[in-house]
């Protein structure tokens, strides 16, 4: 089914000229004219492919969560940054990612469970009037050995405050990532805009440009104003 609604997304995004890697709903204005806070959710990070001896599936979740909080800190500065600089759309704000997460951890829901719940319910659960939920399929793991993974929220946050930088490789294709990002609605859970990225050749190879490079794909193309 995923499948299925990618390859339509796709054939629907690429006859739209510049706009090609992106949706937006023909009322998003009438809907988003109402929006005051956005929340942008953990990301929900998926991938197959071979699993090293070394390795469980209890320690590439547990490596897949950190990265799941590291982007979306990285996610959520990367959007200030760029609705600031924006002369259009509706002005919002965005939720911290500090309450998003407090809220979502009282409600007692793990990464799983909080993507496979109604946008509308997450949204309500956390008081906004949107959500920005983004998931990260890859066919390998974003490291070579689970403790590397496990050291990517700082890594990553060092990124963001630029107090550090990381030049060491993924340790897999980045063609082997993909990239959905979509906002819902609070009121009815429609999506009202999607930005994706299927990998490519052209993508950075370090790990710290790469975390740049998505958020700035997905912040740059947020039709927002703060």
């Amino acid at each position: 089914m995923r499948t299925s609604l990618l390859i339509i997304f796709s054939i629907a995004l690429f006859s739209c000229g510049t706009n090609r890697n992106v949706y937006k709903s023909s009322d998003f204005a009438n809907q988003a004219a109402t929006h005051h806070t956005v929340a942008i959710l953990p990301f929900h990070i998926t991938q197959t492919g071979h699993v090293g001896k070394k390795e469980t599936v209890e320690d590439i979740k547990a490596a897949n969560e950190k990265w799941a909080y590291a982007f979306q800190e990285s996610l959520l500065s990367y959007s200030l940054r760029q609705t600031s600089k924006n002369r259009k759309g509706p002005m919002i704000s965005f939720q911290g990612s500090q309450r998003t997460n407090a809220l979502l951890t009282e409600s007692g829901l793990t990464l799983d469970e909080l993507y496979t719940k109604r946008p509308e319910e997450v949204a309500k659960l956390l008081g906004v009037d949107a959500v920005l939920m983004t998931t990260l399929e890859k066919d390998k793991n974003f490291s070579d050995g689970v403790a590397y993974g496990l050291k990517a929220g700082q890594i990553l946050l060092n990124v963001v405050s630029k107090s550090g930088t990381l030049g060491s490789p993924l340790g897999m294709n980045a063609a082997d990532i993909n990239l959905n990002s979509s906002l819902y609605n609070a009121k009815d859970g429609k999506l009202l805009w999607k930005t994706f990225r299927q990998g490519g050749s052209d993508l950075p190879k370090g790990t710290d440009d790469l975390v740049e490079y998505y958020s700035n794909w997905i912040a740059r193309k947020l039709p927002y104003r703060s």
